[in-house]
């Protein structure tokens, strides 16, 4: 083939798949939502279990995965709700907890759990899909 065929040719398939884009959104068909990533500024810092002479501090980064951006404004305008929850499961943990192997993402869990349910009742819909951990450290 040619260097002008290949040329006609890649501009058939571009042209076609083009189409066949705008074909689709005339017809209504929906275009699946990216997720959005919202990252929770500060980082979370919460002190936990009881009765030690010694605190034993947690310091958590959150990144939250959102359906889309209306979601993400929804959070933001409740964020101090969402950071409560968030700083109340963190403070919540056991030493024996922690200990574990699965201490982090029995934590992540709980945590996610705690702001869907949260928004849920304020928005009328839980608003995150899922809740990373992009730093997690433990002092003991």
């Amino acid at each position: 083939m040619t260097s002008s065929a290949i040329r006609i040719v890649l501009a058939w398939v571009w042209l076609s798949v083009a189409a066949s884009v705008v074909f689709a959104e005339e017809e209504g068909e929906a275009v699946a939502p990216k997720a959005q990533y919202l990252e929770l500024k500060p980082s979370f810092v919460a002190n936990f279990g009881s009765g030690a002479a010694k605190l034993n501090y947690i310091k958590a980064d959150i990144t939250l995965r959102v359906p889309s951006a209306a979601a993400a404004a929804e959070i933001e305008s409740n964020s101090p709700l969402v950071r409560h929850h968030i700083v109340m499961v963190l403070s919540s943990q056991t030493e024996e907890a922690m200990a574990l192997a699965t201490s982090q993402e029995d934590v992540r869990l709980a945590a996610l759990a705690s702001i869907q349910q949260a928004l849920e009742e304020e928005t009328g819909a839980p608003q995150v899909d899922d809740l990373l951990f992009t730093s997690f450290v433990v002092q003991r």
